[in-house]
């Protein structure tokens, strides 16, 4: 592609389907830094400006580096786009933003509502700096019904498949779900079990015998019967109270004309337990001819901002949840409500009929055509002004703005801590800077089988899962720990020396989060906020760490040290300290002896915690292949026959001496197995 040329996406036909978005996002041409100097940023952006579609669509705000900086939606982008750089009363957020464009790319789309997708589509993947995203943006959980299933299974799950399942959330709280299945359970006794119902079993469980299950499993009830459990319990989930009621009493009143009166007491229980849950919800809305409302509203203070959600159904509040929010600190709530509505109903496992909000949103036509999309059934989105309605907005606000206001504190109290620990541990090693990223590494073995290393990452004192990695030491070093550190720490640190040398041709910083001087930092100073990484994510292996910390005592030290001089790096640019268990003594290389730290203070538990970190890590791995190991036969051996073969073998014929003893006909009749596959394996057997 002519790169003189605009790279405006589509702009010979509309992108249509999931399948060419994608492709089109992804194939947008790109300049780095290195091939766009300042001076020429304005007279390129003006170019493009000119020659931007009257179609709606999504464009994306890039810096000099190519990092996204804004993804938008847009009825015209040639208006929208070219509105960000006209003089007028922008918000400081927006002239923040426009100070750092130096490129950008648009997306033509077929309509609005296919632009809002898309938009979505790209925030979850870019995570940009100016868009409002969540915090914590690890799959939430749902409640999943296998109603597919002949006997259906509710069970808590992260990823919402289309499999024919009901689902329901999301939901922020672990706990609160846990505790929201123990209620359910106990008002309707369904399976939690994942054994086959192919055929019955003799006996059934305890939880047959205490009352949370009634045993589908011995067919002690008809699939009828079951399932009239399972659809209470979506009723119930639904917010569909009185109906559920009505049902169990129909049901006691049966089992009592029927002198089942033991049976009529069970059902006359779960009446009273669910009359009790159903009375201690406080908030209702007296309107209840809209069966399903959710109430949203957002605030913020600085840049920490939290979004309620209230969960009405059938006039009553049956959930309510609280989301952190990603901001700059220059949004207004509207702002920040506008992207949020758009991402949580993206995740969202259901959709209601009645939305309302404390503000107007923008596009709000657009977005009702894509939840109706969602729901299958009208959606409207209102900003109430008077009566309940009103009076349920402004209950969503304070609860938002009293939730933000205790997580801020005991948040601004964590912080501190984790600061004055990152000021221990520098001091304490005389580190030239605060260690903000810190790197630990453990071996695990038992008699030298399956050694492996871990690699922990904890950036300002908090342990980040998605930068762990793992080695399977190759060397068959054995019980040599030190030999298994030595290849560890070789593999890490070849890939970094590779990634920097290209950082560095590019004119990049290595450096993960910025740095920050140990000399007269203060526990009550803020760490600088721009703590994104200049080198992006596939670059990871080329983050220079502050610190470098090795489970071990002054042998694995020692170890270390000789990586570092074979591979010619600089130990005053990359720390290294080791930590002994025995004695919980931390040495240096820049120390002859123990270093001393206070035993009670925040600096040693970290370190500990992090040290802990990486043998956990460590030990995790090799039991999960010291497990796979152990359950391998005789047919992994075999050629042509793979985990899903071997399982359908096995279910075919329940032990390996039945299937050595089958005939090639029995064998080839398997599902998923061919005559050649039969002939293979009855020849190794």
């Amino acid at each position: 592609m002519d790169r003189s040329q605009p790279p405006i996406l589509s702009a010979r036909r509309p992108v249509s389907t999931c399948l060419e978005l994608a492709d089109a996002a992804h194939s947008a041409p790109r300049r780095s830094a290195n091939e766009m100097t300042r001076e020429a940023i304005r007279p390129t952006i003006e170019g493009k400006l000119a020659e931007l579609p009257d179609a709606p669509g999504v464009y994306l705000m890039r810096a000099a580096d190519d990092r996204v900086l804004y993804v938008g939606k847009a009825r015209s982008l040639r208006n929208r786009v070219r509105s960000y750089f006209r003089r007028g009363d922008h918000s400081y957020k927006t002239r923040s933003m426009v100070a750092r464009i130096a490129d950008f790319n648009v997306i033509v789309t077929d309509s609005e509502v296919e632009a809002l997708v898309l938009e979505n589509n790209l925030i979850k993947e870019h995570r940009p700096r100016f868009n409002v995203t969540y915090r914590d943006d690890k799959q939430f959980l749902y409640l999943k019904v296998t109603v597919q299933e002949t006997y259906p299974r509710i069970a808590t799950t992260r990823i919402i498949a289309k499999d024919g399942s009901l689902y329901f959330g999301p939901y922020t709280s672990a706990k609160s779900l846990r505790q929201t299945l123990k209620l359910l359970n106990r008002l309707f006794p369904y399976r939690t079990c994942n054994i086959s119902m192919a055929k019955p079993i003799p006996r059934p469980c305890l939880k047959y015998d205490i009352g949370l299950c009634n045993a589908p499993c011995t067919r002690y009830v008809t699939v009828d019967q079951y399932r009239e459990v399972v659809d209470g319990a979506v009723r119930f989930l639904r917010g569909e109270y009185e109906h559920v009621k009505e049902s169990l009493s129909e049901q006691m009143w049966a089992a009592a004309d029927a002198q089942d009166y033991e049976e009529a007491a069970r059902f006359r229980d779960r009446i009273t337990a669910m009359d009790k849950v159903v009375a201690e919800q406080k908030v209702s809305d007296p309107d209840a001819r809209v069966r399903q409302v959710d109430v949203i509203a957002a605030v913020r203070q600085d840049r920490d901002a939290m979004a309620t959600v209230f969960r009405i159904r059938g006039g009553k509040l049956i959930g309510h949840h609280h989301y952190d929010l990603t901001v700059t600190g220059e949004e207004t709530e509207a702002e920040m409500l506008d992207d949020f509505v758009r991402e949580y109903y993206d995740r969202a496992a259901e959709v209601p009929q009645l939305v309302l909000v404390p503000h107007d949103l923008t596009d709000v036509d657009v977005l009702q055509d894509w939840l109706k999309s969602l729901r299958g059934a009208g959606v409207t989105v209102r900003r109430p002004q008077r009566g309940p309605k009103r009076r349920l907005v402004e209950m969503a606000a304070r609860n938002a703005a009293e939730t933000l206001h205790l997580e801020r504190t005991t948040w601004l109290n964590s912080e501190r801590k984790r600061r004055q620990a990152l000021l221990e541990i520098g001091v304490a090693l005389d580190l030239p800077r605060l260690p903000r990223r810190i790197e630990c590494y453990d071996i695990s073995h038992i008699q030298g089988s399956l050694a492996v290393g871990s690699l922990v990452v904890f950036e300002d004192g908090v342990a980040k899962n998605g930068k762990y990695r793992r080695f399977k030491v190759r060397s068959g070093a054995g019980n040599d720990d030190f030999e298994s550190l030595r290849e560890v720490l070789r593999r890490r640190l070849r890939r970094y020396a590779e990634e920097t040398d290209v950082a560095a041709a590019a004119g990049q910083d290595p450096r993960a989060l910025a740095s920050v001087p140990l000399a007269g930092f203060n526990p009550d100073d803020q760490l600088p906020e721009d703590s994104e990484p200049t080198v992006g994510s596939t670059k990871e292996w080329g983050v220079t760490p502050d610190l470098v910390l090795i489970d071990g005592g002054k042998g694995q030290l020692g170890a270390a040290r000789e990586v570092f001089a074979e591979l010619g790096l600089d130990q005053s640019n990359i720390p290294l300290a080791a930590i002994a268990k025995r004695r919980e003594e931390l040495y240096s290389t820049d120390h002859t002896g123990p270093v001393l730290m206070p035993v009670d203070g925040p600096g040693l538990h970290l370190v500990q915690q992090i040290r802990d970190e990486a043998h956990r890590f460590a030990v995790s791995f090799h039991i999960k292949l010291r497990t796979a190991r152990g359950r391998r036969s005789i047919l992994d051996e075999i050629p042509g026959i793979g985990p899903k073969r071997k399982r359908n073998l096995f279910r075919a014929f329940g032990s390996l001496k039945r299937i050595r003893a089958a005939s090639l006909e029995d064998l080839t009749a398997v599902d998923g197995m061919t005559a050649a596959s039969a002939k293979a394996l009855k020849e190794s057997l």
